[in-house]
């Protein structure tokens, strides 16, 4: 049974976006919320621990966390990884062979959660060939409260923007040319947003009492390269090949050989 349809890829190739169903039991979701916890309170001890931490970068790690590789680091994630929804988006979108590109999980705590600016996922490290689906997770409930994403339709269609780092130094955004297009996504549990990597989208601050946690893979053809040193990027982790799931060891990523984070 498809879990995607025609329509959706037809939303796709001209909004640049589609939102599922949930795709997962309550059950499932608590479990992976649960993982959630437990990655946050390591990650911020692991900040804790480093000599010479600064403030700022300990406020992040607090309050607006993007804890990423996650399947090296969790059982479960790496399972989680490959389960229907993102294969059938891969063969859909990507082809019979794909690979993991990026994972990581987003949390945003009640109150502190902070915004993040308008940016395609490709403008912050630009790959050959560029563009790359993202599938935006929602574990916990997402809305415009609790800071869900916000999309501009059809704007992966202009291609691949200028990024530059805002005035915090904490993310590089670009200037979208029409913000007043912008629409939030709002998702309950279990629902994924499947967008191009092209798509100008941002989100806002947590002011609610309600945390929001997202997990957000990231699915790319095998053998990615980095535009311009030609070298290969990625988690590297093989997860679609001749249109059927790839079960193989986990691999230490690409990314934390060459120190490379975004």
């Amino acid at each position: 049974m498809s879990l995607i349809s025609e329509q959706q890829i037809q939303q796709f190739h001209e909004e640049g976006y589609f939102v599922t169903p949930p795709m997962w039991t309550k059950a499932e979701l608590q479990a992976v919320s649960d993982e959630f916890d437990r990655l946050h309170d390591e990650y911020i001890g692991s900040v804790a621990a480093m000599d010479q931490i600064d403030e700022k970068t300990r406020d992040l790690a607090k309050n607006r966390p993007f804890i990423g590789a996650v399947h090296t680091s969790s059982d479960l994630l790496c399972e989680f990884v490959k389960s229907p929804i993102y294969l059938e988006a891969c063969l859909k979108l990507i082809g019979p062979d794909a690979d993991l590109y990026y994972n990581q999980a987003v949390i945003k705590p009640p109150l502190h959660g902070q915004a993040f600016g308008w940016h395609q996922d490709s403008g912050y490290q630009p790959t050959t060939p560029l563009e790359y689906i993202t599938c935006w997770t929602a574990i916990s409930r997402a809305f415009v409260d609790n800071g869900c994403i916000w999309v501009i339709p059809g704007s992966q269609k202009g291609g691949l923007r200028t990024h530059r780092f805002n005035e915090q130094g904490q993310s590089k955004d670009a200037v979208p040319d029409n913000e007043n297009e912008a629409i939030p996504v709002e998702m309950e549990p279990g629902q994924v947003a499947v967008f191009s990597s092209l798509i100008l989208h941002k989100s806002g601050p947590n002011t609610s009492r309600e945390i929001r946690k997202g997990y957000v893979p990231q699915y790319h053809v095998p053998g990615v390269v980095i535009a311009e040193s030609k070298k290969i990027f990625g988690d590297v982790y093989p997860v679609l090949r001749d249109g059927r799931r790839a079960d193989v060891p986990v691999p230490e990523p690409i990314r934390r050989q060459q120190g490379l984070n975004r």
